[in-house]
């Protein structure tokens, strides 16, 4: 197992090295698992069910900090414990970006299906547990193997907002999610019926143990549990030594000590968000960053995400108080599927209401000029500025920007990238 940096200690045989790696293994899992049961299990909204977010996401969204403004959202959760589902994807018009994204329950990539990869063509895909060894219907265009049954769907569908938010609805309404059998039209199988672990009431231990007895992931996973037995981590237990419980609780809180100092030294998405084949052989605390900064992210070679704090000069947050103003003049960032920039507040990471409910600009709101150069105006003036399409509105307050580059060239997904720098806009002065 790849290792972290050194502490000393121990607690009746449980050193606080193995309590600590103990916990950054299940730190993805665990995640990932509070997340299934706030917005799913808790609330009893089901399984196999896409739910559609019918509009673009603005200040009125508060679910989910720093969700983008450029996309109809599908999502939900794909149970293949009994049966594969099979999910439906329409032909989208022109150069529409679109993509159907799913993730284990370990916060591995398991399927990036799009337009980056498809074009326009939709088409019809089958997920399905590791080990189902069933018969795959005819005209299933691809089939994706999990190892957990429970899988994290995201689809997304671009839209511009105004008269094209109806289109990209339409779409929406055409992606189809049925288990097998409702496709085939045939008999369901009996469902597997779980007692899903209540957080408030149990520990990481008890949630990640879960998982593990889930699916294959313990199989995938058969070289990092190597020791952790000793900590509980084992598929299906259930019941813990005081030790252990013990452990459980000094591994969580150095673990994230360690994981909060290693934050800032891990500047691209590239290595900490990806498939399975990528970084099964990662050092966990690097892959666990991926979790904490950007759960349930797209891998970079589907999208990078670069966040701009400061106007250049400053190490001060951008911020419209004052009547203080900034503007950025940029070449196209080279990308296969388009680009856009997002402000959100640093207090709580979601987009300011402003009144004309413009949160993002990008390469579909925005013209170049002669020379393909780009331009961007940001301020919280908006009667000075609504009828100004480069403007693009902040609060008065600390804010950042979020840069999302999709379909990124290979220079952007190593880091060979410069962002836009945003300059302050000199203050007009009265005669």
């Amino acid at each position: 197992m790849p290792t972290v940096s050194s502490t000393k200690g121990t607690t009746v045989g449980i050193s606080d090295d193995t309590a600590r790696d103990a916990y950054l293994y299940g730190y993805s899992m665990e995640k990932a698992y509070e997340f299934l049961y706030e917005t799913t299990i808790e609330p009893g909204v089901r399984l196999n069910e896409f739910q559609k977010l019918r509009d673009l996401a603005d200040d009125t969204y508060t679910a989910h900090p720093t969700i983008n403004n450029d996309t109809l959202h599908l999502q939900g959760w794909f149970d293949v414990a009994a049966e594969p589902v099979v999910v439906r994807v329409p032909d989208v018009d022109g150069d529409r970006y679109w993509i159907l994204h799913t993730m284990d329950m370990g916060h591995y990539t398991t399927a990036m299906i799009g337009s980056r990869t498809r074009g326009a063509s939709g088409g019809t895909f089958l997920f399905a547990a590791r080990d189902w060894a069933g018969e795959v219907p005819d005209g299933v265009d691809e089939v994706i193997r999990s190892d957990s049954n429970l899988i994290k769907v995201m689809g997304r569908i671009m839209t511009t907002g105004g008269a094209d938010l109806e289109i990209a609805r339409t779409l929406q309404d055409q992606w189809t999610l049925e288990t097998l059998s409702e496709h085939r039209g045939t008999r369901a199988p009996a469902p597997v019926v779980r007692d899903f672990p209540d957080p408030a009431a149990t520990t990481w231990l008890h949630r990640v143990d879960f998982l593990l007895a889930d699916g294959s992931m313990a199989r995938a996973d058969a070289a990092w549990l190597v020791g952790l037995d000793a900590v509980g981590v084992e598929p299906g237990r259930t019941e813990f030594s005081d030790d252990q419980l013990d452990a459980a609780v000094r591994g969580e809180a150095l673990g994230m000590q360690h994981l909060t100092e290693l934050v800032p030294t891990v500047s691209s998405s590239k290595g900490v968000l990806g498939t399975r084949d990528e970084l099964q052989d990662a050092p966990r605390d690097v892959f666990d960053i991926g979790t904490l900064v950007g759960q349930w992210g797209l891998p970079a070679v589907e999208s990078v995400y670069v966040k701009i704090e400061s106007a250049a000069g400053s190490n001060e947050y951008i911020n419209g108080a004052g009547g203080r103003e900034f503007r950025a003049t940029f070449p196209a960032p080279d990308v296969s599927e388009f680009w856009s920039v997002t402000v959100y507040g640093e207090d709580d990471r979601l987009m300011a209401h402003n009144s004309i409910n413009r949160h993002s600009r990008g390469d579909r709101t925005l013209t170049p000029d002669e020379n393909g150069m780009y331009s961007i105006l940001l301020s919280a003036d908006v009667d000075a500025h609504a009828d100004d399409p480069e403007f693009l509105p902040i609060p008065e307050k600390d804010s950042y920007l979020i840069l999302r580059l999709y379909g990124p060239s290979t220079a952007i997904q190593d880091g060979d990238f410069t962002p836009p720098v945003f300059t302050p806009v000199p203050a007009t002065s009265t005669p």
